[in-house]
């Protein structure tokens, strides 16, 4: 169970340091990689997550 909390609370800190960076620079290019890092990041804490049976 801490494991599934930690991995969403790391997934919303990294969320929130992403967010910033197309804010202050808005660049679509820039904003493209970091929209695919997110869903990077979510699809591999939703696999992590999933494959527990806990």
């Amino acid at each position: 169970m801490t494991d599934r909390v930690m991995a969403i609370i790391g997934l919303l800190m990294l969320f929130a340091f992403l967010i910033v960076v197309p804010l202050l620079v808005p660049h679509i290019d820039l904003m493209i990689v970091i929209g695919a890092c997110a869903i990077l990041a979510t699809y591999d804490v939703w696999r992590h997550l999933a494959g527990k049976k806990s």
